[in-house]
């Protein structure tokens, strides 16, 4: 067998005051041997009048044990007015509780019932109203009218305590609060078949099979789930009126554990950690509303910054870079005509240095041809020069003897000069020059010569023979000379020999030269095809070039435009900028600051209402009014029988009253004849 002992401590009646209710288990130790399971119910009735006055009130006390072995417990009991309802053997009472020991084998019962001697956990207000009038119940008895009647059940089981919550910030707090033994209960009353027209906003109504109509109200005692105060009632109209009778039933319940109320009970709950989110959640908000307006002061200043630049921009843009696109464009274009003017140009070089470059051969043979023709021209020179000397000194001679057959001579022999010499060998001469310009010169020089001899010829033609005799053999010396000095030495300057000496000279060195022309020709010639390609590509790029430069022109043009609004958005914007950190930190102020306020008071509102459901079911559990025997099964419930009022109590004083007259008189009658015998 084993064997366990229950601590029963006593307490004052201090502490029975001050709690309202003795916790379970508070009396002298005890002991179960075996397996017995201890069950007490503490059943409180209280009987009123109809008026809610109380009459009297008791407290039913049963315990139950059930199992196999054997006990030796105090059950707390009121031990005022103590009966045993199960025979009429008394208690063992010691120290406010019944001594109970016992051998158990299956289930036994102990019932008792004694005067309720603790403060009542409800208190109960009726009020009666006739036709608008508030009466007494008496008052309803066979009256006719509208009835109406409301019940006030109050919860005044109220203490002060230090109630712990946390707030939105997870910080405990600590609030004094009146904290009650959560009850619920209902009521029920009958209504005669003489209640009509019944009305009533808190009353479940059904039909009684009678006629009659039964109401049933609820009660949730439980703040914060209900209050602690419920007020209902009905109005009907009666006749020949009575107080129906009432009957409320309560019982204290653990708002956590009981299935109708823990699920507000943890709505509170998640109510509290949803407030702690919110607060949470808020603050961060709010810190980043900070960080906003800050940073919102930058973007204004940026904003700024960023206008000007954008003034700039579209002031350049509109003003240099568009126009300055606008020129680069049309260069381009002028550049693209020149490069194509250039590729056509260097084709045609090309050509042409190709020809050059074909006739090199025949020119390196002209000059060869023309320096030999040079040469002819100055040995006929030479002749010349000799035969007209030698012509010049024969005339002298024969001029000497007939001045007048001289000068026909000397006529006839310029004749023959300027026929014979200028205009035959001469000429002929000139003429095999291949050079034009030496060939050119030749020829004039060849026809001065024959316009000065014609001129002579015509003076001599046509002079008086005495004064040309004396004058001819000068101008035939002038002649001479002119002739010698015109046709001259290579050696002497500025004569025609020494121009030939020149020309033959020139002719010698391109003639040696000949060669590295027809090369240079040649490279000229291949730089010439390579200069018209790269000026073919040169067009193609000056093309594009052209081409891109319209595009540059006109996206400057869009981009000047662009940024122009630009500029005036962000004048606009800059302008309404500064407004930015004024909106956030009002936001800040009116909006996140006070979502933060909302969920602190939210977690602590309902951090405040869960801790006010725990504290009330941490009293629940300890709400007998006397308490069990430790480790017990404690149940604990409340009637309270409000009676009815239908002129019944008036007639039974009437008869008690009747009764206790002829009482006396017999006792009058006794002592006479005792006082006779």
């Amino acid at each position: 067998m084993r064997s366990r002992r229950i601590g029963l401590a006593a307490t004052g009646v201090a502490a029975l005051v001050a709690a309202g209710f003795l916790a379970p288990g508070a009396f002298a130790k005890g002991t179960i041997d075996g397996d017995v399971a201890v069950s007490n119910t503490e059943t409180v009735q209280v009987l009123m009048d109809a008026s809610g006055k109380i009459d009297a009130q008791r407290v039913y006390d049963q315990l139950v044990l059930t199992g196999n072995g054997s006990v030796d417990i105090a059950n707390p009991v009121s031990t005022k007015g103590l009966r045993n309802l199960d025979g009429f053997g008394g208690f063992d009472v010691r120290d406010g509780a019944v001594r109970v020991k016992s051998d158990v084998s299956g289930t036994k019962k102990f019932r008792s019932v004694s005067d309720f001697t603790e403060k009542l956990p409800l208190k109960i207000d009726v009020t009666y109203t006739l036709d608008g009038k508030t009466v007494g119940p008496g008052d309803v008895v066979g009256k006719s009218g509208t009835l109406d009647v409301r019940y006030r059940v109050t919860n005044v089981t109220g203490v002060q305590k230090d109630v712990p919550f946390d707030d939105g910030l997870g910080h405990e707090k600590t609030a004094q609060e009146d904290v009650v033994v959560p009850m619920v209960g209902s009521l029920t009353t009958v209504l005669p078949s003489t209640f009509t027209k019944v009305r009533s906003a808190e009353a479940n109504a059904a039909g009684d099979g009678r006629g009659g109509t039964k109401l049933s109200f609820t009660m949730t005692l439980i703040p914060p789930i209900g209050s602690d105060t419920a007020e209902f009632g009905y109005t009907a109209h009666v006749k020949d009126g009575v107080v129906p009778k009432a009957s409320l039933s309560a019982l204290p319940v653990d708002p956590l554990q009981s299935p109708s109320f823990k699920g507000g009970a943890a709505s509170y709950k998640s109510g509290a950690e949803t407030g702690q989110d919110l607060t949470a959640g808020a603050t961060e908000i709010d810190a980043n509303v900070l960080k906003i307006r800050d940073g919102a002061a930058d973007l204004v200043a940026g904003l700024i910054q960023l206008r000007d630049g954008a003034s700039q921009l579209n002031a350049g843009l509109s003003g240099e870079a568009a126009p300055g696109a606008r020129k680069l464009a049309d260069g381009a274009g002028q550049l693209d005509a020149g490069a194509k003017k250039l590729s056509g140009g260097t084709g045609d070089l090309s050509d042409g240095l190709d020809k050059a470059a074909a006739g090199g051969p025949a020119l390196l043979k002209g000059v060869a041809d023309l320096k030999a023709g040079a040469a002819k021209v100055d040995a006929g020179l030479k002749t010349l020069n000799d035969q007209v000397v030698a012509g010049i000194d024969q005339f002298k001679s024969q001029f000497a003897g007939s001045a007048d057959g001289a000068m026909a001579q000397v006529s006839a022999g310029i004749g023959q000069i300027i026929a014979g010499y200028l205009d035959g060998a001469l000429t002929a001469t000139a003429n095999t020059v291949a050079d034009p310009v030496a060939k050119g010169t030749l020829l004039a020089q060849i026809a001065a010569a024959k316009t000065a001899l014609q001129g002579v010829q015509s003076q001599l033609t046509g002079a008086v023979a005495g004064g040309l005799k004396a004058g001819v053999n000068a101008g035939l010396d002038q002649l001479a000379g002119k002739i010698t000095a015109g046709v001259g030495t290579p050696s002497l300057p500025d004569t025609l020999r020494n121009g030939m000496a020149q020309l033959i000279g020139g002719l010698s060195q391109l003639q040696s030269k000949g060669g590295e022309l027809a090369d240079g020709l040649e490279q000229l010639s291949s730089g010439a095809k390579q200069l018209d390609a790269g000026a073919g590509d040169l067009a193609a790029g000056t093309g594009q070039l052209s081409g891109g430069a319209g595009d540059l022109a006109e996206g400057l043009g869009a981009a000047a435009s662009g940024s122009g609004r630009l500029a005036d958005g962000l004048d606009q914007a800059a302008g309404k900028a500064p407004e930015l950190p004024k909106g956030a930190d009002r936001l800040s102020k009116e909006g996140t600051s006070q979502l933060v306020g909302k969920g602190d008071e939210t977690a602590q509102d309902y951090g405040l209402k869960y801790a006010l459901l725990e504290a009330g079911a941490e009293r629940a559990g300890n709400a007998q009014p006397y308490g069990s025997p430790e480790g017990a099964t404690a149940l604990t419930a409340y009637t309270f029988e409000i009676a009815g009022a239908d002129g019944a109590d008036t007639a039974n004083l009437k008869r008690g009253l009747a009764a206790l007259a002829v009482l006396a008189a017999c006792a009058g009658l006794a002592g006479v004849r005792r006082a006779m015998a």
